[in-house]
């Protein structure tokens, strides 16, 4: 049993359980201003939905130890009036417990191989090396029964909550939330959406004001996606549902240039060019002013880098515990 198969599990329980004991108490920053909406059963359709504006709720989360069937009701009640940290604990408590039982049997069957592995009882290396690998097994155990006790009970009915909730927390202005579900879709939830078609459509119409909530936010992390989408090839949902266009994929590319940080000002530059003969030199000019208008007044002149490493994945928890 090679030792990087204990770290893909390390790394995966990390990002798990980091989740589950280190940010959920924490109520994230949101639009303040105050407003009730009827219960939502399924993810919510329209263009205003994310033009409603969230309630600052007083009343704390639930402790972390308390099991998320106990109080789902009771978190989804608050989110549908408008409160974003319950919204939030709820699609991540539900993100969390619909990827347990993967990683619960992909640790399985990391410790079946680690115990079937022959081991050179005369290296010294060899039997510090393997004596870490089965700590590091007891230990992801240990923790995993413990994320176990958040999820027991939960049905099938919950968990099929999982895109709404992250729909709803998006709509209140969780960052987070508005990245995945814009970058993910239905595809956040393949398994439900094979159940619930009709959610392609609800993504479809809700984009726009997403997509107009975040510029409005100045968030980088949405102008990211949208270039990535509008890029000539692109594939995904969100790219599906925006069609191709050139002039917007330049625009894009353009605003989210002029945040880049020096060491991706190259790459971005070489985007450019290509992206610039694709379109007319009105369409360019036009382009180029409206990035500016954006960069100075929406995003303040900040970096658009900071946020949008290479490779950073919008519906991880490792950037959702600010």
């Amino acid at each position: 049993m090679q030792l990087r198969y204990i770290l893909i599990a390390l790394f995966g329980l990390a990002a798990l359980i980091g989740a589950y004991f280190l940010g959920r108490g924490r109520s994230p920053e949101a639009p303040a201003a105050a407003a009730s909406i009827a219960t939502a059963r399924g993810p919510q359709t329209g263009t205003n939905a994310a033009s409603i504006d969230p309630v600052r709720m007083m009343a704390s989360l639930p402790s972390r130890d308390v099991p998320l069937k106990r109080i789902f009701n009771d978190l989804r009640s608050r989110a549908d009036a408008g409160d974003v940290a319950a919204a939030t604990r709820l699609y991540q408590d539900l993100r969390t417990c619909a990827g347990l039982d993967n990683l619960e049997w992909f640790l399985t069957r990391v410790a079946d191989e680690t115990l079937a592995d022959k081991i050179d009882g005369t290296s010294a290396q060899a039997l510090e090396r393997y004596r870490v690998q089965l700590e590091a097994v007891e230990s992801h155990k240990q923790a995993i029964q413990k994320t176990r006790a958040l999820c027991d009970g939960l049905d099938r009915g919950m968990l099929d909550s999982q895109l709404s909730s992250l729909q709803r927390a998006a709509q209140l202005g969780e960052a987070h939330a508005r990245a995945c579900y814009l970058a993910s879709g239905p595809g956040y939830d393949a398994r439900g959406l094979m159940r619930h078609p009709e959610w392609i459509q609800e993504y479809r119409s809700s984009v726009k004001s997403m997509v107009d909530a975040g510029m409005a936010a100045g968030d980088w992390k949405v102008v990211d996606i949208l270039r990535r989408s509008y890029e000539p090839g692109a594939d995904g949902m969100l790219a599906g549902t925006l069609g191709s266009d050139a002039v917007q994929y330049y625009r894009y590319l353009k605003l989210y240039r002029l945040g880049a940080e020096r060491g991706r000002a190259a790459d971005m530059d070489r985007k450019l060019a290509l992206a610039a003969a694709r379109i007319q030199p009105e369409q360019r000019a036009d382009a180029d002013r409206w990035a500016q208008e954006k960069f100075q007044n929406e995003f303040s002149s900040s970096n658009s880098t900071d946020s949008t490493a290479p490779g950073w994945d919008p519906c991880s928890f490792a950037t959702s515990q600010e």
